[in-house]
This record gives C-alpha cells, sequence and structure tokens, in this order.
C-alpha cells in the first residue's frame, strides 16, 4: 500500500490512507468519547485534520492493521482517551506503568511523565500505541497549581505550554481545562514532560487526547508491568 506524508507543525510523519470505512469510524468514535462534554467536542472539531493525520501515522507504525474505533478486536486498531498507563510510570527502574492521574509536584519545576528517580528519564510509549496529547485537565486534589508544561520528545524541546487559564474552569462543563500544542507520539517515541508549580501540591493532571492503539492494548483493564518495546 502507498503510504502518505503527514506534514504537522513543521514536522514530517510517514502515514497510510485512511479509508472512508475507517475515516466514518473515527468520526463516530470522536461523537461517542465527547459525548455531552463542550471541552472535548470542540477540540475534536477544530483539530481533526492532527486525529485524522494520527491515525495515518498509526496504520504506518502499527502494521497497517485496519482501524475499527471502540471496539476494535485484537489485531485491529482502536481508539481510547487517553489512560494514565499509556503515558505516566512510577519511579520505579522497570518503567512500571501508573493506573492513576494522581501526581505530587513539588513548587517551581518538576516532572510529570517520566520514569527512574524523580521521573527525570524519558519514557518509553508502548510499540502498540501512537498517543495524540491534545489538552490538559484538572479533575481533583483541591486548587490547581500547576502553571506551565514543558515537552521534550527525542531530542527536541518544544515551546513552552502555558496553561494558568485552566484554573477559570471558562466552559460549558465548567471543567477546568485547557489546550496544549497538539502532538504525535509513535510507538516507541520517548517523551519526556516538565512542569512548572507555584507551590507544592498532589492533585489529578490528566493529558487529554487519544490513543491509537491495537485492541488488544486497548483492552487491558488493570495495566502493570512496563511497556512493551
Amino acid at each position: 500500500m502507498p503510504t502518505t506524508q503527514i506534514k504537522f507543525e513543521g514536522e514530517v510523519f510517514t502515514g497510510l490512507p485512511a479509508s472512508g470505512l475507517e475515516l466514518a469510524a473515527l468520526d463516530k468514535s470522536l461523537k461517542y468519547i465527547a459525548y455531552g462534554n463542550d471541552f472535548l467536542t470542540n477540540l475534536f472539531r477544530d483539530e481533526y485534520d492532527v486525529l485524522k493525520g494520527a491515525l495515518q501515522v498509526a496504520k504506518a507504525e502499527l502494521g497497517g492493521q485496519e482501524f475499527t474505533g471502540l471496539f476494535a478486536s485484537d489485531a485491529e486498531i482502536g481508539i481510547q482517551m487517553i489512560r494514565p498507563s499509556h503515558v505516566l510510570r512510577t519511579t520505579g527502574t522497570t518503567e512500571t506503568v501508573s493506573n492513576t492521574w494522581s501526581a505530587t509536584f513539588t513548587v517551581d519545576a518538576d516532572y510529570w511523565i517520566g520514569f527512574s528517580t524523580n521521573n527525570t528519564t524519558a519514557i518509553n510509549v508502548d510499540k502498540r500505541a501512537c498517543v495524540v496529547p491534545m489538552g490538559v485537565w484538572f479533575t481533583q486534589g483541591g486548587n490547581p497549581t500547576v502553571e506551565e508544561i514543558y515537552v521534550q520528545l527525542g531530542g527536541t524541546t518544544y515551546p513552552v505550554n502555558v496553561i494558568r487559564h485552566a484554573w477559570q474552569a471558562d466552559n460549558g462543563n465548567r471543567v477546568r481545562a485547557c489546550r496544549i500544542r497538539p502532538m504525535i507520539w509513535k510507538p516507541k517515541s520517548r517523551p519526556l514532560v516538565q512542569i512548572q508549580s507555584i507551590s507544592p501540591a498532589t492533585q489529578e493532571l490528566v493529558l487529554v487526547g487519544v490513543t491509537f492503539a491495537l485492541g488488544d492494548y486497548t483492552r487491558i483493564q488493570t495495566p502493570s508491568g512496563g511497556p512493551q518495546t
């Protein structure tokens, strides 16, 4: 199957074209995921080209398997909201995945998405998954304290995401949410994410977006161990 070049924010990815049936499955899945949530509905609408491109990248990276949406079988490509286990790790040297968004941040600069001592080592994205970060929200844990997010991917450090206005909950669902620069974290890529906090706090800072992944990966109910690399 001929490949296609996906150009996004100055970066070029290799993808496989998505069929009409696959794009219809994408549209239906996004509507299910975003149903009743104004922030997600607007985000998916405005960044649809990113999501379509990421699907094509995922197809190329995951063996050209068919994308069937939310109920993909083990060998098909599915979609779900980013789960903590997709990106968060405990601080162990074995890169054990985390099953909670709850994090304890120190004042000023600290690490969020990483592993090993103090989460300072870039994670490995599972070889079965393509992660598409698009925003953040605070779900619980007192008043938000994180005001900036810094992303490194491979050897590239990206411009700072200022998220302090996420504290205001200025959307229809009154969710403390903010968009960040959309990205495509391919399988086996190595992101490292830091934050800037005005004070120490423990809270749930959620990475908002979707993960395109093989169905066997999306079906894992309580992930354990480390990512497949």
